[in-house]
């Protein structure tokens, strides 16, 4: 015998497929009381197999006549377990970040839009702790993630709408709309993404500026290994290409390195000549690798 099929929303396939109907059962409810009947059927996807849960509620009383004069009955439709809210792996997060972005997700989800505005403005608070922003109000803990370089003038701006929607939520038990938590969770996704993931996805795999002389000697010992004892060249011919790496100039980043030679705290290069670079009237430090 031929099963009847519903389209329905599969979690696996994460869209809308063909379901076989495993069961149903119907409870029409009194119609004295209100005329509407629930239907409850066990599905099962075409694509993948995978069992759902699907409940009908056919609301009788509403029903309207269409354009050809026949009477449409509304249908509200869900399936179970419900589809996961939120795209990140987050396994990686510090936990209370990872905490409160996924009860979030779990409220909006389950269609707590109230406590889902409420927490995506605490995941705001959350990476601010985590991250070590001060400020009394996170309106200006907000402009501090921008002024520190974590985020951009523009994210800082779209952090501030939802701070605005999570306050209303909080304090006046406004009730978001589904399309502002969908913009919501866009922009909280983002923030994680820039703060957490995209630094730690990018690293050994594309060039980064180097703002710190720990990473600066990093890269000279590797850079150092392409030549034998006794070669002396400036630090541009050690560096190469990578020269450009160096974020601003190179002056400061060498007045670091002389030092730590000096004091003999770096000992894999040592003082050399000191030599005219073309027609500048500066001196060009060269050094003599150990």
């Amino acid at each position: 015998m031929t099963k009847k099929t519903v389209w329905n929303y599969c979690i696996k396939c994460k869209q809308n497929t063909n379901h076989d109907i495993e069961g149903t059962h119907q409870e029409e409810h009194d119609p004295d009381d209100y005329h509407c009947m629930v239907e409850h059927s066990v599905v099962k996807c075409r694509g993948c197999d995978t069992v759902s849960f699907r409940q009908v509620f056919h609301d009788y009383e509403g029903a309207y006549p269409d354009y050809n004069d026949e009477w449409v009955v509304p249908r509200e439709i869900e399936t179970f377990p419900k589809a996961q809210t939120g795209n990140l792996d987050t396994k990686h997060l510090p936990e209370i970040v990872e905490s409160i972005y996924q009860e979030t997700c779990n409220a909006y989800r389950d269609g707590a839009l109230t406590l889902a505005g409420i927490g995506f403005r605490a995941t705001i608070e959350a990476i601010c702790n985590d991250q070590g922003i001060t400020g009394k109000e996170l309106s200006t803990r907000i402009n501090n993630l921008a002024s520190k370089g974590l985020i951009s003038k523009k994210d800082s701006t779209r952090l501030h709408s939802i701070r605005f929607m999570g306050n209303d939520a909080a304090h006046d038990i406004k009730k978001p709309t589904q399309k502002s938590l969908q913009a919501a969770l866009i922009i909280v996704e983002h923030l994680i993404t820039t703060v957490y993931i995209i630094d730690r996805e990018s690293a050994g795999k594309l060039d980064a500026i180097i703002e710190d002389y720990s990473k600066f000697e990093v890269l000279l010992d590797e850079k150092l290994k392409e030549f034998s004892a006794g070669d002396e060249y400036p630090l541009p011919k050690f560096l190469g290409k990578d020269t450009r790496l160096i974020s601003g100039s190179t002056k400061d980043i060498e007045k670091t390195l002389n030092a730590r030679i000096g004091k003999g705290e770096y000992t894999k290069l040592k003082f050399g000549k000191q030599d005219k670079y073309l027609d500048s009237k500066d001196q060009l430090q060269h050094y003599i690798v150990v």
